[in-house]
């Protein structure tokens, strides 16, 4: 069987794209500013991830970035304000788990769901109670379901009223999402290109560790690693930040901006200065990656950086700002050869 083509992102007009023009932004009477537009993304982001991994549902790695990857194009053409954004969660789980190969029972769904976003509400209302401002398990207090119902005890029962409310509510989304997204239902990820990628600059040589790295690199008996434990180490370590990175990088709506093979060349970008990897004989990260220019490395960048510093507390600043520093570099010598003038704009989007 031929390999299916790449699929096109959802066909909404490039305007639509920026952050101020998104139908969350622009919903009226009770818009949403373009930050609480963004931290709904990552809140939900969270959920999803949490819900679709080992104790909840239990998906494939690839199906919880294709669930996450439904919820940012149904909000790229839907308001939060107009769907409960963790209702659409459900039903992106639910479609991506047929979608991958993965199936889970609608009953199952729904009740997994439903026992996350209790125990969250359970926690905020200890930190309610605490005097702190909650945001657990990336749900707000504004955004966390209704308190369980005195008659349920606190649990969703099966024959209960809302629970076939819940069952009618997500078959219907989840139509509504196949509608959005054009059923267009295979999707590239940022995770094969990475891996492929770090094993080819690998296999060529073209990449070492730095001369600090390189002096603290020893083998279990304390001695230095030879040239081959090196090599093995380094595509190891580099393939395993990126994918920590890819990963991150679900949690923001590049996927609506970028090809998978984009993202996953930033990732790769990312792994390798933050680990003290860089290219051999003078070269430059750009020489090395193909298909994505300075800017779109910059914006990438950027935006899973920001993501990252604010998500993850004890975070090496330091590192992260010798990344931006060699970005910006990268960027000014981009200028000076004249590759344009214009600054990087993360909101910038990009329609295959």
């Amino acid at each position: 069987m031929p390999k299916p083509k790449a699929i096109p992102l959802v066909p909404i007009p490039t305007s639509c794209f920026d952050e101020n023009h998104l139908p969350s932004v622009l919903h009226q009477p009770d818009p949403m500013t373009p930050e609480a537009e963004r931290q709904a993304r990552r809140r939900t982001c969270r959920f999803i991830e949490e819900a679709g991994g080992q104790r909840c549902l239990r998906l494939p790695r690839v199906a919880i970035a294709t669930a996450t990857v439904f919820f940012h194009r149904f909000y790229a053409k839907h308001a939060f304000q107009e769907h409960d954004r963790f209702e659409v969660a459900m039903a992106c789980l639910l479609l991506a788990g047929k979608t991958e190969e993965s199936p889970k029972k609608l009953d199952l769904v729904i009740r997994e769901c439903w026992k996350l976003r209790r125990k969250a509400q359970q926690q905020q209302n200890k930190l309610v109670a605490g005097g702190d401002s909650p945001n657990v398990g990336g749900m707000s207090p504004n955004n966390i379901m209704s308190s369980p119902s005195p008659s349920t005890g606190g649990d969703l029962q099966m024959k209960s009223d809302e629970f076939a409310r819940l069952k009618e509510r997500v078959l219907l989304l989840e139509r509504v999402i196949l509608h959005t997204i054009g059923f267009e239902l295979s999707i590239d990820h940022p995770f094969k290109f990475l891996i492929d990628c770090a094993q080819g600059l690998s296999k060529k040589r073209l990449l070492e560790y730095n001369p600090t790295k390189k002096a603290k690199l020893v083998g279990k008996d304390g001695q230095p690693l030879g040239k081959p434990q090196q090599n093995n180490q380094l595509v190891q370590e580099l393939a395993q930040n990126a994918i920590s990175f890819a990963n991150d990088s679900l949690h923001t709506s590049l996927c609506l901006q970028f090809g998978a093979q984009q993202i996953a060349m930033a990732c790769v970008y990312l792994s390798g200065t933050h680990a003290g990897i860089g290219p051999i004989g003078g070269k430059t990260w750009l020489d090395l990656l193909d298909g994505i220019g300075v800017e779109e490395l910059t914006s990438i960048s950027v935006q899973i950086l920001e993501l990252v510093q604010s998500n993850r507390r004890g975070v090496d600043s330091g590192q992260f700002r010798a990344i931006r520093k060699d970005l910006d570099e990268m960027m000014k010598s981009n200028r000076a050869a004249g590759g344009g003038s214009s600054q990087p704009d993360a909101k910038r989007q990009k329609v295959n």
